[in-house]
């Protein structure tokens, strides 16, 4: 029988540090059952005339399966698709552990280089994953897809490039995703407002919103991530695509160009039309308030239309993409790029592991997936049975999308990213200026050439 184990985020936390002690060792979930594992008696075999080599061969393979997705329906969703996985292929157990999106962070960071990584984990692209790339820790998909074209040819290219780094895939994505502002367009109507499509008109509407009694923009920022969609998409759009890419490799990064400092102008300026409270209030929160008609508007994940539909199937909401903002970057850029899984290096069972991925990931799963729980996968044509406009109208931004931008937060170097997000969330609070945020940032960022220069030499 397969093993899930469900832990609270306090254990994981728990669990992460004393494994940072213990050299990481303990990734396996508890509650295994000993007596499957164990190798047949020599008396048995004699017996039943099976030789023990005989019936290693036919012991199950194990796959640790490491996700972020615990909650219902999507954890679901994932256990039954594996099960199903299970009940095809008996020679396959697939092991899952799940957590959630903070506690996972942090665990994931400690278990993939110990000698119990599991075997396929979700990972975001972009620095996030890229750092395991250049540690040896995570596999190049780039072999297996080349020689299956089919599966290859299946798969969204725009989707799949955004885990390639200099020619090598290291990633297959599970969901795509994007940002968009939604709006009430119930309170739009009342106020005589339309979408906005430049920064002015979206500071206008907001002028409006606020006179009239209504709080413009739902946010929620206690977890400090959801200042670098907002600041990131500002970055996009006033530093050049040349900048930010030198400033995201961590060996040259030095984010002086000035356009850092003006992004962060307007970021303040967003602040007044919030709810209060913005540090205090939860990302998770700051939905349900606009979910449930408390604010104008939210600027949200494609990902997260189940939620709200789930919080109030009778709101009636639009989407605009994010008010352009004139300056020397690129407005054409859409904020928001797939998640994933990856597969361990150190896995036993690559062949395994990759076909795995391909029906799990692949088309006839991502229908069904999009169906069930309002996901799309990367494969083209899942939007069969899909009858929900809002999710089809967020998929049909991310298909006919120029090019996607990655999550800002997963694309910085980790030293540089806690300072951003932590002189962010003192911007928010107004205990700083623009200014001295940026100055903070290139300091870190300065020494962060000096660590990877170090772990350069060293390797």
């Amino acid at each position: 029988m397969r093993k899930f184990v469900k832990k609270a985020a306090a254990a994981l936390l728990a669990g992460t540090m004393a494994m940072s002690l213990a050299a990481c060792a303990g990734f396996t979930p508890s509650g295994g059952d000993d007596k499957k594992d164990a190798p047949a008696s020599s008396e048995a075999g004699a017996d039943t005339g099976v030789t023990q080599a005989a019936q290693e061969s036919r012991e199950k393979k194990t796959i640790k399966f490491f996700h972020r997705f615990p909650d219902e329906p999507f954890n679901g969703f994932i256990e039954s698709k594996i099960a199903e996985y299970e009940e095809a292929h008996p020679d396959i157990d697939i092991v899952v552990e799940s957590a959630q999106n903070d506690p996972y962070k942090e665990k994931i960071k400690v278990v993939v280089g110990g000698n119990d990584a599991p075997d396929i984990f979700f990972s975001w692209c972009g620095e996030f994953s890229e750092r395991f790339l250049r540690e040896n820790l995570i596999m190049d998909l780039t072999p297996y897809l080349e020689a299956d074209k089919e599966w290859k040819d299946s798969l969204m290219e725009s989707q799949l490039v955004n885990y390639t780094k200099d020619g090598v895939t290291y990633g297959i994505p599970f969901r795509l995703d994007c940002k968009l502002f939604f709006y009430n367009t119930q309170i739009f109507e009342e106020n005589g407002l339309k979408a906005p499509a430049t920064w002015d008109e979206l500071i206008e509407v907001c002028d409006k919103l606020k006179a009239a009694g209504v709080t413009p923009i739902s946010y929620g920022n206690q977890e400090k991530w959801p200042a670098a969609h907002y600041i990131g998409s500002l970055n996009q759009m006033l530093v050049s695509d040349e900048v930010r890419e030198k400033d995201f490799d961590p060996a040259q990064g030095e984010f002086t160009d000035p356009g850092y400092e003006e992004a962060l102008k307007c970021y303040q300026q967003l602040i007044p039309y919030c709810n209060d409270a913005v540090n205090g209030t939860a990302a998770d929160m700051a939905r349900t308030n606009f979910a449930m008609g408390k604010s104008a508007m939210y600027y949200a994940e494609l990902i997260e239309i189940p939620y709200i539909t789930d919080l109030n199937a009778d709101l009636d909401y639009g989407m605009f993409k994010f008010p352009v903002v004139e300056g020397p970057g690129n407005p054409d850029i859409l904020t928001g790029v797939p998640e994933g899984f990856v597969v361990s290096s150190k896995t036993k069972y690559p062949d395994e592991c990759i076909e795995f991925l391909k029906w799990f990931l692949g088309p006839e799963v991502g229908k069904e997936q999009a169906q069930t729980i309002g996901w799309f996968n990367a494969s083209k044509n899942v939007t069969e049975g899909v009858n929900d406009t809002k999710l089809l109208d967020g998929y049909k931004v991310v298909n006919e999308a120029k090019i996607m931008g990655p999550w800002f937060d997963n694309a910085l170097y980790s030293t540089t990213c806690d300072e951003y997000l932590t002189a962010a969330s003192d911007l928010t609070n107004g205990d700083i200026t623009p200014a001295e945020a940026m100055a903070r940032v290139q300091k870190v960022a300065k020494e962060a050439q000096s660590l990877v220069s170090g772990q350069t030499k060293s390797e």
